[in-house]
């Protein structure tokens, strides 16, 4: 059955956040969901890392240090760096990466888009000025935003629309880059292309 939690009425994705406290995804506190507390960008990549291990708590190496220099003893820290191995976030610049500041929708969106497969320098994520453009377009060809077209993507995303987010990147279709050898100009290069993962059945 789905969880009753005491401010269920305020809750607007009910679907997505049965299914993300059902996966331990995002739990409640004290029988409460709190959806319109923000979320942090270190409980955003707990979550990726819980939704990326089937809902389970994953093993992660502890005593690896920290990438960031705000990071070193955080709680999340071990999660932040799974997610940084996996190229699924970055700092903010300057050793920091500010885990307990709100992640926006378009930063989650970049996370899960990462997590489903796409490579964020090749698919313009990072290093450039439409960074924003190239996430929201792929984002939403994706259906990240199904339900939630009325939220505004570059502000903080609060429980309720992050449930709603990552239950979306879980109906998703993963991505691979197949490699194909083209001649450009000249050169024989091999050249990566965007395909739906297609999986082998046994």
């Amino acid at each position: 059955g789905a969880a009753t939690f005491s401010d269920q009425d305020s809750i607007k994705n009910t679907e997505a956040v049965n299914t993300c406290n059902a996966l331990n995804i995002i739990n409640g506190e004290n029988g409460s969901f709190y959806p319109t507390r923000n979320v942090t960008r270190a409980e955003m990549c707990k979550m990726i890392c819980v939704a990326l291990n089937g809902g389970r708590e994953p093993a992660l190496a502890t005593g690896i240090g920290s990438t960031f220099t705000d990071t070193v003893g955080h709680w999340a820290s071990p999660y932040i760096e799974y997610c940084v191995r996996e190229g699924v976030v970055g700092g903010i610049g300057g050793g920091l990466f500010d885990p307990n500041g709100a992640v926006t929708g378009t930063q989650a969106a970049k996370m899960l888009l990462v997590a489903m497969g796409y490579n964020a320098s090749r698919q313009g994520y990072v290093g450039s000025n439409a960074w924003e453009l190239n996430i929201n377009g792929d984002a939403a060809k994706n259906g990240l935003y199904d339900g939630l077209e009325t939220i505004d993507a570059s502000a903080p995303l609060n429980r309720d629309n992050a449930a709603q987010i990552i239950y979306n990147a879980l109906e998703a279709t993963m991505v691979e880059y197949v490699y194909s050898a083209q001649t450009v100009d000249g050169t024989l290069t091999m050249v990566p292309t965007l395909k739906d993962k297609t999986y082998l059945v046994g």
